[in-house]
C-alpha cells in the first residue's frame, strides 16, 4: 500500500478543517460557548462581523496556522520542562525498548511461528483500522458531523475533541516519518536481523511503528476526553491494532513499544494543552461562534 506522507496529511486537513477555534477557560476544546471563552475582547459576534468568501478563509487559515504554531511550540519544548518524574518515566521508556531489541527475534519467531488464516483475517482487519488514511477520515468524519450537528452538545464535545485527535495525528505522521529517515532500521520482512540500520535512505522503515504510534497519539486524546469505558475501548483497539503490525511481521516489537509510546505522549501533551490554552504567552485573533444557531464574531486572545 503506498505510503502516505505528512505533508499530503498536513493539505488534506487545511482543506477540511472547519472554521473554528478552540480552548477555553473552563478546558473545553471548541468553539467557546458564552461566558467561557478564554481572555479575551469581543470585537463583535452575529451576522453583522461575519467574513465572507476569501476574507473568511483567510482569517480561518490565520487563526488554525497561529494555532498550530503554538502547539508545536509548545509541544517541541516540552523536554526543557522535563521533571525528575517525567526524567524516570523517559528512562524506563528507553530501556523498555534497548530490552525489546534483545527480545526481538525471540518474539518475532514467536508470533510467525503462531500465524492461522482466522488471526492472519483478525490483524489483518486492525492493521487496515491503523492506516494513515483510516485515521485521517475517521477524525475528519466526526469533526464535519460535529459542525454540523453543533447545537447538541454531546456532538459538539466530539467534534472538539476530534479536532485535538485530528492535531495529534499530524504531529505523530511528522514525528514518526523523521525518526524512521533518521534511524532507517529495516523491517524484518526484509530478512536482514534486527540490527540492520541505513539511516538516510528512505521513510519505508522500521522504527517505530506508524501504526502504533497514531492509533495511540488518537487513544490518548479520546481517553483524556471521556469517561470510561471509552477508555479502556481506545486503549485496547490501539494495543490490537499495534500487535497486527508484530503478526503481519512488518515490525520488530521494539518498534511498536517506541511508537506507541511517542504517539501517547503526542496525544496526552496536546491534549493537556488544548485543555490549558494560557500556558503560552501572546496574542491571536480567532473566529468566534456565539451560538449554536449561527453567526460568526471575532475575538481578540491576549496572554501574559
Amino acid at each position: 500500500m503506498r505510503r502516505i506522507t505528512p505533508a499530503v496529511l498536513l493539505v488534506t486537513v487545511l482543506l477540511a478543517w472547519p472554521h473554528v477555534s478552540y480552548g477555553c477557560d473552563d478546558g473545553t476544546i471548541g468553539p467557546c460557548a458564552p461566558g467561557t471563552s478564554r481572555s479575551e475582547a469581543t470585537l463583535g459576534s452575529g451576522s453583522h462581523d461575519e467574513p465572507t468568501g476569501t476574507g473568511q478563509i483567510l482569517d480561518t487559515v490565520g487563526s488554525l496556522g497561529k494555532q498550530v504554531i503554538d502547539d508545536t511550540t509548545y509541544l517541541l519544548t516540552s523536554p526543557l520542562r522535563i521533571d525528575g518524574k517525567s526524567a524516570l518515566i523517559v528512562g524506563a521508556i528507553g530501556a523498555g525498548i534497548g530490552g525489546l531489541m534483545v527480545a526481538d527475534k525471540t518474539i518475532q519467531r514467536a508470533f510467525q511461528e503462531n500465524r492461522t488464516d482466522t488471526n492472519d483475517e483478525i490483524a489483518k482487519t486492525f492493521e487496515t483500522i491503523g492506516f494513515s488514511w483510516t485515521v485521517l477520515g475517521a477524525n475528519v468524519a466526526l469533526i464535519g458531523a460535529g459542525w454540523l450537528f453543533r447545537e447538541h452538545e454531546g456532538v459538539n464535545k466530539l467534534m472538539r475533541t476530534a479536532l485535538v485527535s485530528l492535531e495529534a495525528q499530524l504531529f505523530t505522521e511528522g514525528l514518526v516519518g523523521l525518526t524512521k529517515f533518521t534511524v532507517g532500521r529495516g523491517r524484518p520482512g526484509a530478512g536482514l536481523g534486527t540490527q540492520t540500520f541505513e539511516p538516510f535512505e528512505g521513510f519505508d522503515k522500521s522504527f517505530p511503528s506508524s501504526h502504533a504510534a497514531r492509533s495511540f497519539a488518537v487513544a490518548a486524546v479520546f481517553a483524556d476526553a471521556y469517561p470510561q469505558p471509552i477508555p479502556f475501548l481506545v486503549y485496547t483497539g490501539a494495543t490490537l491494532i499495534s500487535l497486527s503490525r508484530i503478526h503481519s511481521n512488518e515490525h520488530f516489537s521494539s518498534d511498536v513499544f517506541a511508537g506507541a509510546a511517542l504517539g501517547f505522549v503526542i496525544g496526552k501533551v496536546l491534549s493537556w494543552r488544548h485543555q490549558h490554552p494560557d500556558i503560552l504567552p501572546g496574542w491571536s485573533i480567532l473566529p468566534f461562534v456565539p451560538d449554536a444557531r449561527g453567526g460568526l464574531g471575532f475575538t481578540v486572545d491576549v496572554r501574559f
